[in-house]
């Protein structure tokens, strides 16, 4: 596979996900019985938040200073409701805004939380991170900004006037949504599983790391009926430019769109991943719009028929604020020094002074949310506030496991970006410029990273903190408790020049026609076993036929498509009869019949026949 479209820590391109209905070590494979998923209270609803009057456009500083009088696409926002009363349900709530500012989550959580009974921790809300909708305080900065310069005018009154009640309108109707999806509550399935899409590229170096992962959670009527999709996808709301001067929603709104026509009845739901370092690529047509929110929603319909993990009970949330430290706080003369400067930092030190003069203080630190939702145990939700970098992706995913982790930004507060320990150092927008632009005194300090990572793994359930092999390392299978027999990639040698063991999967990647996993086990007892093997593979190189070998005894099967590289599947590939003893066993391609690229494996399972 070519390193666009796999993942891979040593290349730091992460394509995150893990969509298999059966998660090793956690159910049976006995007979191929599967337990019956547990519903889960489940409620969904939408309302529209484009606004009703002119309003400036938020995300862009280089675009027009009057207002936008004409919509493009409608912008909505979506509320999911999880869980009972009694079982302290969460509202998770998607808005196509380039930011939500604290304030009005604020609202929004206390009213929930005094109206109807809702932990504050089991409140999010998500923004989309376009750049096409109205400001909402996020950037009020840049609205001063005309033709490329700076001005020490006031915004105009009838602008402000419109921003402050446009805002007023969206936290009531945040709470209108909020209770609607409660309402909405009554019996689901629940499940989750992980693709990819490939549109976002760094938009710092080219070909640097990008978090390709789409995740999914789906929302059926115990009958199967389609309700909901919720899909988290790592990159900006940028594909239109600062020159389309009409409200929209950029690709997430058109995935909207077409995940809705297709599936009627049903409300999608998008976040975005740590996308704050990528764009769209390609980007700045109409076009192009078309085509990402395309991609999106026909990934989207491939995992809603791949084998998901299905989540028996609503999320468990904690939450906690730390405190951000920037680099420095500068003093009165070297804010009076930064004021020669023509650009952004030059404008933010005039705004700086003007608050030191009415007494204010000039924060050296940054109250920052962390928020972590357990699923079931299975799936491991970090929202993080702000425009956060892929390296926070990349770093929770190696730490937690890629197959059981889903990451938002632009969660619960956007106050500016939220730069890693290397884009710090590099410097650049992302890492020093863009804090002016959000009214920051200066970057962070490098410790930040550390701080945010930190607080997440205090929040992180047990479950998903076992230690994780770090290489595979041969060693001799022994029964489990079940009866079965557990060949993990972890516990295997390897034989080829491509194969190489992912940890932060748990699995073989790059497994070449011409690589091999070895595995010896001690089996007890002779007789038939059922062979099951989980693996992902993308559509294009499914199909080819595989081995599972031991003496001269050989075991064929043909790989089917699971979705993507990134979608993982449990197939019976048939059954074995095996001596008692130690056994070695050797999987592979079909020799001399395949080429290329085969599978990512993670384990092959043997299950005594009854």
């Amino acid at each position: 596979m070519i390193a666009l479209t796999r993942k891979s820590v040593y290349s730091l391109c992460i394509a995150l996900t893990f969509a298999a209905v059966f998660l090793p070590g956690k159910f049976s494979f006995s007979q191929e019985k599967i337990n019956k998923p547990s519903t889960v209270d489940a409620g969904v609803a939408s309302i529209d938040i484009t606004p009703g009057f002119p309003i400036r456009m938020a995300g862009y500083a280089a675009r027009l200073s009057t207002e936008a009088d004409s919509v493009l696409q409608p912008i909505s926002a979506k509320a999911l409701a999880l869980g009972r009363d009694g079982q302290h349900p969460s509202l998770l709530i998607t808005v196509d805004l380039v930011g939500i500012p604290w304030r009005i989550t604020k609202e929004v959580v206390d009213f929930l939380s005094k109206e109807k009974g809702i932990d504050p921790a089991q409140v999010a809300i998500c923004a989309s991170h376009t750049h096409g909708g109205p400001e909402v305080g996020n950037l009020i900065n840049i609205l001063q900004y005309r033709n490329g310069n700076f001005t020490d005018s006031l915004l105009a009154l009838s602008q402000l006037i419109h921003i402050t009640q446009y805002t007023e309108q969206l936290t009531q109707k945040l709470k209108d949504v909020a209770v609607a999806a409660l309402n909405n509550r009554k019996p689901a399935l629940v499940a989750w599983g992980q693709g990819q899409a490939l549109f976002a590229a760094n938009r710092r170096t080219k070909g640097g790391p990008v978090d390709v992962a789409l995740p999914i959670l789906k929302i059926t009527d115990p009958d199967g009926t389609l309700r909901g999709v919720f899909v988290n996808y790592a990159c900006h709301g940028t594909t239109l430019g600062g020159d389309m001067h009409k409200i929209h929603g950029d690709w997430i709104a058109e995935a909207h769109r077409v995940i809705e026509a297709r599936h009627p009845g049903a409300t999608a739901l998008i976040a975005l991943g740590c996308a704050g370092d990528a764009n769209p690529s390609p980007r700045g047509t109409l076009e192009n719009v078309q085509q990402h929110g395309k991609e999106i929603a026909d990934n989207v319909d491939k995992l809603l028929t791949a084998q998901l993990q299905p989540l028996n009970a609503p999320p468990v949330g904690k939450m906690k604020w730390i405190r951000l430290p920037f680099s420095k706080v500068p003093d009165v003369n070297e804010l009076i020094a930064q004021t020669k400067d023509e650009s952004i930092k030059g404008y933010n030190a005039r705004l700086a002074l003007e608050r030191v003069e009415r007494g204010e203080t000039i924060p050296s630190t940054l109250d920052y949310p962390v928020q972590v939702w357990n699923f079931d145990n299975k799936m491991a939700m970090v929202n993080l506030g702000g425009e956060v970098v892929v390296d926070y992706s990349i770093r929770l995913k190696d730490e937690y496991g890629a197959e059981q982790l889903w990451v938002n930004g632009y969660s619960n507060d956007v106050p500016c970006y939220i730069a890693s320990r290397r884009v710090i150092k590099e410097g650049g927008y992302e890492g020093e410029t863009s804090m002016y632009w959000y009214n920051k005194p200066s970057p962070f300090a490098p410790e930040v990273e550390d701080l945010i990572v930190n607080a997440a793994g205090e929040l992180m359930p047990s479950a998903f903190k076992e230690e994780r092999p770090a290489v595979n390392r041969q060693e001799t299978i022994q029964k489990e408790a079940d009866g079965s027999y557990r060949l993990v990639s972890w516990l295997a040698g390897t034989a080829g020049e491509r194969i190489k063991y992912m940890p932060e999967w748990k699995a073989f990647g790059w497994f070449d026609a011409k690589d091999q996993a070895l595995w010896k086990a001690n089996i007890e007892k002779a007789g038939k076993y059922d062979v099951y093997i989980e693996y992902s593979v993308s559509d294009k190189e499914a199909g080819k036929t595989f081995t599972l070998q031991y003496g001269n005894k050989k075991l064929k099967a043909q790989t089917d498509k699971t979705g993507s590289w990134f979608t993982y599947k449990t197939k019976k590939a048939g059954t074995l009869r095996l001596p008692a003893g130690t056994v070695d066993f050797v999987l592979g391609a079909d020799s001399g019949k395949e080429s290329g690229s085969v599978f990512d494996l993670r384990e092959v399972r043997l299950v005594p026949v009854k």
